[in-house]
Formats: structure tokens, C-alpha cells, sequence
């Protein structure tokens, strides 16, 4: 994912209902304290004492995050939707994004859609118990996980 676009700024000030000026906040200080890159740079260097590599996806070309692999086709989402329906199931979405990379060709370029065919419902099972044990705990999670918004 290219993080250059999420530190930039907005260009058009917008106001709220109240007429106060909304803010032109950008991703920029929690990109640079999580910094993806430098995480991304410690893992290769620890594979490497095992003699392992990294496998890179190109977002651009495989877009995890649009696939449907019911309906074999791209259906673009907001950002802030954090559930999709696969079919007649409701979905986490960075969960089936991480199905469908686990279920690629060997050449990270696309997904194996007979594969994803075989194991999707092991995927429910397995991912409707990691949220129904995630409701259980009497933690509060960050919006962007998007457990609250289910019931």
C-alpha cells in the first residue's frame, strides 16, 4: 500500500453542522508511529537468520480487499465498511482479505478461486468463533475492528 497519499493533507475545507471548521487531519503521525516499512524491514532481517523470505503482494494488481470470490468479481468498499457479504455469510473484511491472500496462486498475482471454493467453509467456522470469542471478552476494541458494530 502507498502511505504517501494517506500523510497528505485535504485540499477543500469543508464545515460541520454546528459551522465550525472541520479539520484537515491526515494519517500522517499514526502512520510514522506504527511505521509499516521499518516492521516490514525487522521481519525480513529476523527471517533471514532462518534462511527465509518475505513474500511481497502487489496491492495494486491483487486487491484482497475488492475480491468476491463468490460472485468472481471486484466490488470496491468504503473504507469505514469493515463487514461484507460473501454470499449468504457476513464477513470481517481484513479476516477474508487474509482468506483470499492465504488462498493464492503461487505467484501472489491473483486468487486460486477453486481453493477458496474448498476451504471457505472451514473459514466460517474458524472465523465465526474467533468473533463470537471476541464478543465474550469484556474488553472494548477499537472502532476499526468493527466488532462493536455486530451484534
Amino acid at each position: 500500500m502507498h502511505f504517501k497519499g494517506l500523510a497528505k493533507r485535504t485540499k477543500e475545507t469543508k464545515t460541520t453542522i454546528q459551522g465550525k471548521f472541520q479539520s484537515k487531519k491526515r494519517f500522517g503521525k499514526s502512520i510514522g508511529n506504527h511505521a509499516p516499512a521499518m516492521l516490514v524491514e525487522i521481519i525480513h532481517q529476523k527471517l533471514g537468520y532462518t534462511k527465509q523470505t518475505i513474500q511481497k503482494v502487489n496491492t495494486i494488481t491483487f486487491r484482497a480487499s475488492q475480491y468476491n470470490h463468490v460472485t468472481d468479481r471486484y466490488e470496491k468498499e468504503k473504507l469505514h465498511q469493515r463487514w461484507r457479504q460473501i454470499g449468504s455469510h457476513l464477513v470481517q473484511r481484513d479476516l477474508y482479505s487474509a482468506f483470499l491472500l492465504m488462498n493464492s496462486d503461487p505467484n501472489l498475482q491473483q486468487t486460486n478461486q477453486d481453493l477458496c471454493n474448498k476451504t471457505f467453509t472451514t473459514f466460517l467456522e474458524l472465523h465465526n468463533q474467533h468473533i463470537e470469542d471476541l464478543k465474550q471478552v469484556k474488553k472494548t476494541f477499537p472502532l476499526s475492528m468493527g466488532i462493536q458494530q455486530i451484534k
